[in-house]
């Protein structure tokens, strides 16, 4: 097996292991802001939070956090978002992000399965057949999520047509148009 030795000759970056990781993140972004002034937070100044909070860290280590860790998760977030409104703008499918990231290792993974000899590289398949099942998990995440909040719209909308004296025919009409919880009706024969 080859190992990456400048990678095991690095130490492990303080902040990627920190429960504090999301906090920096958010300095250094300038997400969060210093509440007297609006201004985004200096690093000296994430280096004193992140004191406050246990974890002690240089500016060096921070900028290095920022470049080789915070910055290509924020680029390839911004990419994943790209993909996702392309995929959205060429087939009128629109997926949620975690969907369309899942779909993007899947690819990914077997674009990386093509010609591997998987008897020799079993954690290639391990890793593919593992973001399937997460892909799959989520999927059926997100459909049941819609069809709980439909479920409970339903209910509102039911209630509030009662209260209003809607007609039944409108009701009936954003149930199938708005909810998809009616079945179309058919179409009148012609004479």
């Amino acid at each position: 097996m080859d190992y990456d030795i400048n990678a095991l000759m690095r130490p492990k970056c303080k902040v990627c292991s920190s429960s504090i990781r999301q906090g920096v993140d958010l300095r250094l972004m300038g997400k969060e802001v210093d509440e007297e002034s609006g201004e985004r937070y200096s690093y000296e100044e994430i280096v004193d939070w992140a004191a406050a909070h246990g974890l002690q860290i240089s500016k060096a280590g921070l900028s290095r956090h920022k470049s080789d860790h915070l910055m290509p998760d924020v680029l390839g977030a911004v990419e994943a978002q790209r993909q996702v409104e392309a995929i959205a703008q060429a087939t009128g499918q629109v997926l949620g992000m975690e969907t369309a990231f899942l779909n993007m290792l899947v690819s990914k993974a077997m674009r990386a399965l093509d010609g591997v000899d998987l008897e020799m590289n079993p954690k290639v398949l391990n890793a593919t057949v593992r973001s399937i099942e997460v892909l799959l998990k989520v999927r059926k995440a997100e459909l049941a999520l819609t069809r709980d909040k439909i479920a409970e719209a339903d209910k509102k909308v039911t209630a509030l047509a009662a209260q209003s004296g809607m007609a039944p025919d409108v009701l009936r009409a954003i149930r199938r148009d708005l909810y998809g919880l009616v079945d179309a009706e058919p179409e009148p024969e012609a004479p």
